[in-house]
């Protein structure tokens, strides 16, 4: 049985890995920034998921939420940073300082915030894993056409944020990822996009089990290929 902590956990892809790690047997931390909204997650139930209040850009919060997780276990051997926002496309003469504030915080800064408050209990786990759930929208190389600033200006620095923290010797011995879950029919991916998020969690979960420690600081796609930065 695996101690895994996922963030956005109450939809979308974070709420399919969530369903998946129970129907595996192992023990779910699932963080929902307002988990009394979060009616579907609580529907999931079973002895082995606790539902967190879990705001990434909340210090205070974040705190609170490993206090309620190191009362139930003293590790963690996964971290899923899965949550994140899309403002939407923006050019030149639409975007804002806010807005790209907004999107970097909860995107790059909040994975770190939340890799600061938990790092402890993920480094006494066994074979310990920290992915951070980034997008190929992130990819400066493979960026061809105008696509907006804040989303994509975030998932790039979240990539960065991943090889620091790969690097990071206070996380010594943890495989650290950024990985691109596919196109997703969720809220954010909308109803046109390729994969399910029951096909995208399986593969995520693949890709995660087979990762050795020679893969930590990469970036790779739901299918287990790596992508260029």
């Amino acid at each position: 049985m695996k101690r895994v902590l996922i963030t956005g956990a109450n939809r979308g892809i974070g709420l399919e890995l969530t369903r998946q790690l129970l129907a595996r047997g192992d023990q779910v931390f699932a963080g929902a920034r307002n988990p009394d909204e979060a009616s579907v997650l609580h529907a999931t139930g079973g002895s082995n998921l606790t539902i967190l209040q879990l705001n990434v850009t909340d210090p205070q919060c974040l705190e609170e939420a490993r206090r309620q997780v190191a009362k139930q276990t003293d590790a963690l051997d996964l971290l899923i940073n899965n949550a994140a926002i899309n403002l939407g496309d923006e050019t030149i003469s639409e975007v804002t300082a806010g807005r790209l504030m907004e999107t970097h915080h909860v995107n790059a800064i909040g994975p770190i915030l939340v890799a600061k408050h938990f790092y402890d209990l993920l480094k006494r786990g066994s074979s310990p894993k920290l992915v951070n759930i980034s997008s190929e929208a992130g990819s400066i190389g493979r960026m061809r056409n105008f696509r907006g600033y804040s989303y994509y200006g975030s998932k790039a620095a979240l990539n960065m944020y991943t090889r620091s923290l790969a690097l990071d010797p206070n996380l010594k011995g943890t495989i650290v990822i950024a990985l691109h879950p596919g196109w997703v029919r969720t809220d954010m991916g909308g109803p046109k996009a390729t994969l399910s998020p029951v096909e995208s969690a399986r593969m995520i979960l693949s890709v995660v089990d087979h990762l050795a420690p020679e893969d930590s600081g990469k970036f790779y796609t739901y299918t287990g290929e790596e992508y260029p930065w």
